[in-house]
């Protein structure tokens, strides 16, 4: 079936999963608050909306993929924004990692309007999204899932369904939390291996053979022995997503040392210039710290 769709954040994810809905055949309006992200896309027949909320009117769905909770609500709230557009049954999908009390207030707000909202976190790389192999968690209202499904399909390789928004973003989080702990523990184990003189191919292929083996440790490995730091995942985004899942924690009473120790390593390198390296760099960080001692 096809879709009438609006996309909104064309960054280092929106603009290829915007892709992979053009590929698949849905119409596509597209916009960005850098509008020359939208060229290429435009260029291959997507419509350029002049705002958000023109973005949202008259589609069948529109989505959003923004860097957190407050880039959110920038697009949404606002004579020009989306939810302003959206009419009675409309479906307003968010991709963003924005967390449980966004995801909970972003429902309330569509639902005001007379629109269903789903949260859908991506997990995943560029490259996965480029490829459409992200694993999406969509929670919200069965219909609108329903509705929103074909596109789902086309942009993923695993499709999770929940009918709660909240717990979508909670198990984004909790897969993150995850991820940011073996990340953290991964680059200390590189600066380690690598003072006493083990390259980190070698530690990696170890780690491989080993029963903590992982697709993470091969791909940020090979970045770590090219010292490639270009961001496929923002050490800046990783540490706010620590910092939803710690929020999150406070509201639940639930307890996250680890959560709260990987953020400190995340901020730390923020603070050094390299929030906007990839969680890759975290290794280099930790040799750095290693060689003024």
């Amino acid at each position: 079936m096809r879709l009438r769709i609006g996309f909104i954040g064309l960054g280092t994810m929106g603009e290829p999963i915007a892709n992979n809905l053009r590929r698949a055949g849905h119409e596509l309006a597209v916009w960005n608050r850098t509008p020359a992200r939208a060229d290429h896309l435009v260029s291959r027949g997507a419509k350029r909306a002049a705002t958000p909320r023109e973005c949202a009117s008259g589609r069948d769905a529109v989505f959003t993929c923004v860097s957190d909770e407050r880039a959110l609500d920038a697009v949404l709230d606002g004579p020009d924004g989306v939810l302003a557009g959206l009419r009675e049954g409309d479906v307003l999908v968010d991709l963003t990692t924005a967390g449980v009390t966004s995801a909970r207030a972003v429902a309330a707000r569509a639902d005001a309007r007379g629109a269903r909202f789903v949260a859908c976190p991506v997990l995943g790389s560029k490259t996965a999204a480029e490829q459409a192999q992200v694993v999406l968690v969509a929670g919200g209202p069965g219909p609108a899932r329903e509705r929103l499904r074909p596109a789902l399909h086309a942009i993923s390789a695993r499709l999770f369904e929940l009918d709660d928004p909240a717990q979508a973003a909670l198990m984004k989080l909790c897969v993150n939390a995850v991820g940011g702990a073996m990340m953290t523990a991964f680059g200390e184990a590189v600066a380690l291996a690598s003072a006493g003189g083990v390259e980190p191919s070698r530690l990696v292929e170890v780690l491989q053979a080993s029963a903590f083996h992982s697709p993470l440790y091969l791909m940020k490995g090979e970045l770590v022995q090219k010292k490639d730091w270009a961001p496929r995942f923002r050490i800046a985004l990783a540490e706010k997503d620590q910092r939803l899942a710690q929020e999150a924690a406070a509201e639940l009473g639930a307890q996250v040392p680890v959560s709260e120790a990987v953020r400190e390593l995340m901020a730390a390198a923020t603070e050094a210039g390299r929030g906007d390296q990839d969680v890759a760099a975290l290794a280099d960080l930790y040799l750095e710290w290693t060689r003024r001692r």
